[in-house]
């Protein structure tokens, strides 16, 4: 029954938007969106009140009608955009349905249908999946009486979730207040209403730069230490970074950092940075919001979690509470709005400390990077958020891990590491990367870059990373150089049969791999591969070490070590730890190896010749 209403709802919210777009005074999507939400209030205070009739009443008298009835929820509103005539057209198409009879999951369903395919995130707002956010509320548990907000609320997908989450079907309503803030007028408008219908008044939301509450006098400001629950999905990214001097001077994060090796302590400095991201600081608002005991589920981007250079927020984090879960969210969680990757922190203000902490790692959130929930045979995507949510306070789950924070890193996945060693290790032997290079059985150094102004200027191949495909080298003849191009770089990267290609940085393609041999040795390596050369003394051969990168137990580990900075992933430093199990070399090893190394060869081969064929066509 209730997929049957909530299809209806969202086809009556789509039928109003594209009658407005098409009759309106607008084609703005958020000015539009924002009518949408007046229309609601308007329906909304007609199903409460039946003595109104707005088909006597002209736009100002509805609206001074709508400010009355609502005179919190309209400190904030402008007049409609819409004429008389669109806006009784519109309630026509609302006749047939009730919203403060709808339970709330389905007016919030309705709403995304109409909001996701036409506002996206052009400020650095981009709208969070309903299934990481029901996740998000499910680890943070609200209580019922207590104060739950969201200072980047947008369309207000964490308040009315919330609500859900603690209505439940309850006879009774709950006693728990929401408090939304978006600096978009057209978001904040859309969020006030949709919560007002939701929670029947139980909320308010504020038109409002949120960073500005730190600065005296300014609105809000007397929200600081008083909330129990932050739920926020913060606008992110260095384009839109924060510049505003008398923002920055209130916020330690708005000041430079500096790291003493001497002391392994950061320290504030005196002097304001020029910009900063503004996820960093709502990092900072949000602890200074929560009262002692107060919890937080902040989405963030991967590169708060991974940078070094950033530790001093980790630091300050220590310092005010407890770093409770942190939840590893796949690369295209928040695809095919942004490619940026983005991870979960879960946070407590407390003065009692703890180490140890649980993590989750998430592979699946339920579409692919275009956007699809289902596959080619109309089923499902998996989503591992609800699974993740669901299983939080079990004793024996199969998504959380308990461990101990190390180190500079708090990407998730980089602690799983630890964990997956540990039952190989039970009946393999393991060397790592970087203990292979302080032995001098392997060097590994960089490709170069020779500009793409040098393409196609001879036949010298440049390979790139998508040239490694299948563990061989195949390059796209319209980037090959000329032999003066190779003659510059041929010393530097001094490449011999037997070197293993790996793709080091990019997108998608980290850790995959290539073998030179003497039909491919001649061209030019790109920077974003390194090239790994093993030493006579070795305890494992060229062929060897390629298969041994190829298997699961390694793909896994650099799955994990690749840490990714908006969209670009990097292993970094980091492809030092990877553990290379060492081969046993038996009757069947010798022979798998043998094979692999006569199929690769062979197919190099074949390919040089049918190269060769192609030159002569040409000539």
């Amino acid at each position: 029954m209730n997929q049957q209403v909530s299809f209806d709802y969202q086809e009556c919210f789509k039928d109003i938007y594209y009658f407005l777009y098409a009759n309106g005074n607008s084609s703005r999507a958020e000015r539009i969106v924002s009518d949408i939400t007046k229309v609601l209030l308007c329906k909304l205070m007609i199903e409460k009140n039946k003595t109104v009739n707005i088909d006597d009443m002209d736009i100002k008298q509805i609206l001074g009608m709508l400010k009355e009835t609502y005179p919190v929820a309209f400190e904030q509103f402008d007049d409609f955009a819409l004429t008389e005539d669109d806006l009784k057209n519109v309630m026509a198409l609302l006749s047939n349905i009730s919203l403060s009879d709808a339970p709330s999951h389905i007016i919030g369903d309705a709403f995304q249908a109409i909001i996701g395919p036409t506002i996206r995130g052009d400020k650095g707002q981009f709208f969070t999946p309903k299934s990481l956010v029901k996740c998000m509320i499910k680890i943070i548990d609200p209580k019922d009486g207590e104060i739950i907000m969201d200072p980047a609320c947008g369309t207000g997908g964490f308040l009315v979730e919330s609500y859900g989450y603690q209505y439940n079907g309850k006879q009774s309503e709950t006693n728990s207040y929401y408090i939304g803030i978006d600096k978009d007028k057209d978001m904040s408008d859309l969020s006030m209403a949709v919560t007002e219908i939701i929670t029947s008044g139980k909320s308010k939301v504020y038109n409002q730069n949120s960073l500005e509450i730190l600065c005296e006098g300014c609105k809000n400001h007397d929200l600081l230490g008083t909330i129990d629950v932050i739920l926020t999905n913060p606008p992110f990214g260095s384009k839109i970074g924060v510049t505003e001097k008398t923002i920055l001077e209130k916020y330690e994060f708005g000041h430079a950092w500096t790291f003493s090796e001497k002391d392994n302590t950061w320290y504030k400095m005196s002097n304001i940075v020029k910009s900063q991201d503004p996820q960093v600081l709502f990092i900072e608002l949000c602890i200074n919001l929560l009262k002692d005991g107060g919890r937080m589920a902040i989405v963030l981007p991967e590169g708060v979690f991974g940078n070094k250079s950033q530790g001093y927020i980790w630091a300050y984090l220590k310092e005010h509470g407890n770093i409770v879960a942190m939840i590893d969210c796949p690369r295209n969680t928040f695809q095919p709005s942004t490619d940026t990757k983005t991870n979960v922190l879960i946070f407590e203000k407390t003065k009692k400390k703890t180490k140890k902490i649980k993590i989750a790692v998430a592979k699946n959130c339920g579409h692919d990077r275009r956007g699809r929930t289902t596959n080619s045979n109309n089923e499902p995507l998996p989503d591992d958020f609800f699974d993740i949510g669901f299983e939080y306070k079990k004793k024996n789950s199969l998504w959380w891990k308990t461990v101990s924070l190390r180190g500079t890193y708090y990407v998730p996945r980089y602690f799983e590491n630890d964990a997956l060693l540990i039952e190989y290790k039970k009946s393999e032997k393991f060397i790592s990367v970087g203990e292979m290079i302080e032995n001098g059985y392997l060097r590994i150094h960089s490709g170069h870059e020779v500009g793409s102004e040098a393409y196609g200027t001879g036949n010298i191949p440049f390979i790139r990373t998508s040239d490694l495909i299948n563990f061989e080298v195949s390059s796209d003849p319209t980037n090959s150089v000329s032999e003066a191009i190779y003659e510059q770089y041929s010393k530097q990267q001094n490449l011999k049969e037997g070197d293993i290609l790996f793709i080091a940085d990019g997108r998608y393609r980290i850790g995959k791999t290539a073998i030179l041999n003497k039909y491919n040795l001649k061209c030019i390596i790109q920077s974003h591969i390194d090239i790994f050369s093993l030493s006579e003394k070795s305890p494992i051969q060229p062929y060897e070490f390629l298969y041994l990168m190829n298997s699961q137990i390694v793909q896994e580990q650099i799955r994990n070590l690749v840490f990714i900075q908006s969209t670009l992933g990097t292993l970094g430093n980091r492809i030092k730890e990877i553990q290379i199990p060492l081969p046993v070399r038996n009757d069947e090893w010798n022979k798998k190896i043998h094979a692999f190394q006569k199929n690769i060869e062979t197919r190099a081969k074949i390919l040089s010749q049918l190269n060769e064929i192609q030159h002569s066509f040409e000539l």
